[in-house]
């Protein structure tokens, strides 16, 4: 397979390039071998598993195979790697042995013997071209044993009444196949129920599985927990549809004090505890609240605060998920440096613990400093500049980590900005806007008014945020913003894996004013900026709700998680119209989603994001046509199209300003609608310094754009606003390459993205203009500088390079 390049179309090269990439053009590419060993022996240069038979489904079957190739043996495994994402290079590929063959072949009977198909057969060919050897391996799987039910057989009659009034939970269902995950889960099951009733001491080694009732035990602690189903294969092996009797037995342990229920006799909690500590020292302050015996030497916290978390209490009977409940919540109150929570058996009791807390406190303050940077090309100051910002923040924090005795976190903050033009245009300025701000944020470890959200699952979080800032955008306007916001954090009571931010109370006020000459007749030709761009009184309530899921790796070796989030938000429409700032309310309603999928294989990772933002103002004043600019959406920068500055794309099919322009230009992109797609394939380059520094590099696609709901022109259309048969036209679409210095604690990542699709020029060919690079004029046309103004003029056109802190998404 090549690739024909075509003399004075240089973009086909790079459309070609990146097509070939992100859709596997490298598979078609034969295997290179590479150090192939010594000697005539033939060597091995692939495995394939063809399986037949047995009940799967499609991606059953793909997670089986996947399962059956790690079952391979060690010296019969070809390692393979692929270099410019072109070459499929095999090192140091296996000498073949039938020995390791016949070696797989019985651990790929032995893995299907654990998904409970006790009468498959495997088998093996191979295929050879000269020293070149493929090995082929063939499993029939054959039908699975099925169960037909499950009895318990326990050692006293309240685990046995314990065990039958849970069996509606159990893994071993009938005409379920038989499976040593099942049985194993089934035991833990157990074991977990029998725990959360009192009986902590019970272990898995109390418990096995039999088959029938003649057979031996299925299941142990220290042994193969299929072994003794060997003879029960052999005596189903003639059967078209095997079954099986289960039946979960405990054996009475060696120490009858395992089966005892235990309660709670004394919680005794050392909120303070240091290394040594012990409860029968004469040198504390002691407490007693709720039935909880505190031991502290200052009394750092409030017992009700304590009391709170510990969800333990004295004479109730020992429950395991309530030991992990108050672990977790103690944990999660973030002013403990560890928590560890001791089980002692008081020598004077009979069938009763104590539970001994020791808590060692973290520091109560916390300062922390941030810097950050980044850096965009072809930006949008200044005509003289049509070129590169440069920016810069820091960040400083000092964080108070035990408010009232409460647990209850305040930080401060102050945010200082700038950024600079590194140009040397005719007009540039140095500075193009600075910002300074402060904020201060409360967040309480409860849910304050707890009977306003009785749907919130306790405990959760309560904050209070307030924000003040000062921005200058230099020669065009001056900005103040107050944000004051109140609300509760926490998951759904009945589906705790959605997590909720319910804001009841928000209010912003952003002030615009020192309005330049020469921003005012900016807004005068744009009626979109000049509705957007005025000050604004935002009040209302908002609401998000999220949801994060890893999926297990039960079968296949590649890890992938999920994640959704909703964001709704209003003004104007629930309270807080103030006479005062009547005059400068807006009024909307705003919707956004965004969903996230990545799937990590052992080498590389395949991130997608998608994400659709709708904001609606209501009929009002003139000034209510459109969002108020800072509650609008924007694309482009360093996390959405990459091919575009930050608030560069859009609206719609807008044009952008001449790069000739001689004006100063406001290139600010943000509008009522926003539809983004993006996919990353992410990969390791080298581990620099293993552990600690790790170079990956990254290829990517992002399509989208930013539209306008309403037409704002007072007369003719507007191609800013969003209509469905303009969709496809309009759509930017941006690809690129970029590369991450993965530091463990910090990714610092840096991206060039080209525009291939441009909405601006949506009534040409759709918007597809590649850009026009090859390799013989890449460096000059990326990294010129100086008075050659017609490689800037193809930045600004074509090109983005951005520098970011963590992955995009």
């Amino acid at each position: 397979m090549s690739m024909l390049i075509l003399k004075g179309r240089k973009s086909l090269l790079w459309l070609g390039l990146f097509a070939a990439l992100i859709t596997g053009f490298s598979s078609c590419l034969p295997p290179i071998i590479i150090k192939a060993p010594s000697g005539g022996a033939p060597f091995i240069i692939s495995n394939s598993i063809e399986v037949k038979g047995g009940k799967f489904t499609k991606s059953e079957k793909t997670d089986l195979k996947q399962r059956l190739f790690n079952q391979l043996n060690d010296s019969s495994v070809v390692t393979a790697k692929d270099i410019l994402f072109l070459l499929h290079v095999i090192k140091r590929p296996p000498v073949y042995d039938s020995a390791y063959s016949e070696s797989s072949k019985v651990n790929l009977k032995a893995s299907l013997f654990h998904l409970g198909y006790y009468s498959s057969k495997v088998d093996y060919s191979t295929h050879k071209t000269g020293r070149r050897l493929q090995v082929k391996y063939t499993i029939d799987a054959g039908q699975p044993t099925l169960i037909d039910s499950v009895t318990y057989r326990m050692s006293t009659p309240d685990l046995q009444r314990i065990a039958q009034a849970s069996k509606s939970q159990t893994k071993l269902g009938s005409n379920k196949p038989i499976s040593k995950a099942d049985v194993m889960g089934e035991i833990t099951r157990l074991v977990d129920t029998f725990r959360n009733n009192g009986y902590y001491k019970i272990t898995s080694a109390e418990l096995s599985v039999k088959g029938d009732t003649t057979i031996a035990p299925l299941t142990s602690i220290s042994d193969d927990p299929f072994e003794a189903l060997q003879l029960l294969a052999e005596a189903e092996k003639q059967k078209d549809s095997p079954h099986i009797d289960l039946s979960v037995v405990m054996t009475p342990p060696p120490d009858s004090s395992r089966l005892f229920q235990y309660h709670i006799n004394n919680i005794y909690v050392l909120p303070d505890y240091r290394n040594q500590d012990n409860i029968k020292d004469e040198n504390w302050k002691k407490e007693t609240y709720k039935n909880l015996n505190i031991l502290s030497h200052q009394q750092p916290f409030r017992p009700s605060f304590l009391a709170r978390n510990i969800t333990m209490k004295p004479g109730s009977i020992f429950r395991q998920q309530e030991y992990y409940k108050t672990l977790n919540n103690l944990n999660r109150a973030g002013v403990w440096q560890s928590v560890n929570l001791k089980i002692s058996e008081p020598p004077d009791s009979i069938n009763k613990v104590d539970i001994i807390m020791e808590l060692t406190q973290a520091r109560k303050y916390g300062f922390e400093t941030a810097l950050e940077a980044s850096y965009l090309s072809s930006t949008n100051a200044t005509s003289a500049l049509a070129g590169n910002l440069f920016g810069l923040s820091m960040n400083v924090s000092l964080a108070d980590r035990n408010v009232s005795k409460e647990a209850i976190r305040m930080t401060h903050s102050l945010r200082g900005g700038i950024e600079l033009n590194n140009n040397r245009g005719l007009n540039a300025k140095l500075i193009n806007s600075n910002e300074i701000g402060y904020s201060n944020n409360i967040l309480f470890p409860k849910l304050v008014f707890p009977k306003l959200v009785k749907w919130l699952s306790s405990p959760g979080e309560s904050f209070i945020n307030t924000n003040i800032s000062y921005n200058t955008r230099l020669n065009l306007f001056n900005m103040q913003t107050y944000i004051l916001n109140f609300g509760w954090n926490a998951p759904l009571k009945r589906s705790p894996n959605w997590k909720i931010v319910f804001r009841p109370f928000n209010m912003e006020f952003n002030n615009l004013f020192n309005q330049t000459d020469s921003f005012t007749r900016i807004i005068t030709t744009n009626p979109f900026l000049r509705y957007s761009y005025n000050t604004s009184y935002v009040t209302g309530m908002s609401f998000s709700i999220s949801n994060f899921y890893s999926f297990p790796k039960n079968i296949s070796s590649n890890s992938r998680e999920r994640f959704f989030r909703f964001n709704t938000e209003e003004s104007g429409l629930t309270w807080g119209n103030l006479p005062t700032l009547k005059k400068y309310l807006r009024r909307f309603i705003k919707f956004d989603a965004e969903w996230k999928y990545t799937v990590t294989y052992p080498k590389t990772i395949l991130a997608f994001r998608s994400f659709i933002g709708v904001g609606i103002p209501l009929q009002g004043t003139d000034s209510n046509k459109t969002l108020p600019f800072f509650k609008q959406f924007f694309g482009g920068g360093v996390n959405s199209m990459r091919g575009w500055p930050a608030r560069g794309i859009g609206m719609g099919g807008q044009a952008r300003t001449p790069y000739t322009s001689s004006q100063t230009i406001f290139n600010d992109r943000t509008g009522d609608l926003q539809l983004e797609a993006n996919v990353e394939y992410r990969y390791t380059i080298a581990r620099i310094i293993p552990n600690t520094l790790t170079l990956r590099g990254a290829l990517f696609v992002d399509m989208g754009n930013v539209w306008n709901l309403r037409n704002l022109q007072p007369t003719g259309k507007d191609s800013a606003q969003f209509k469905f048969s303009n969709l496809y036209s309009q759509l930017g679409v941006s690809a690129g390459t970029g590369f991450r210095i993965d530091f463990n604690y910090v990714v610092l990542r840096l991206d060039l993205g080209f525009r291939f699709k441009r909405p601006d020029l949506f009534y040409i060919n759709n918007g597809w203009k590649a850009p026009e690079i090859g390799f013989d004029d890449f460096f000059k046309k990326m990294f010129a500088r100086g008075a050659n103004d017609e490689y800037r003029k193809w930045r600004y056109e074509n090109f983005n390079f951005s520098i970011g802190i963590s992955y995009p998404f």
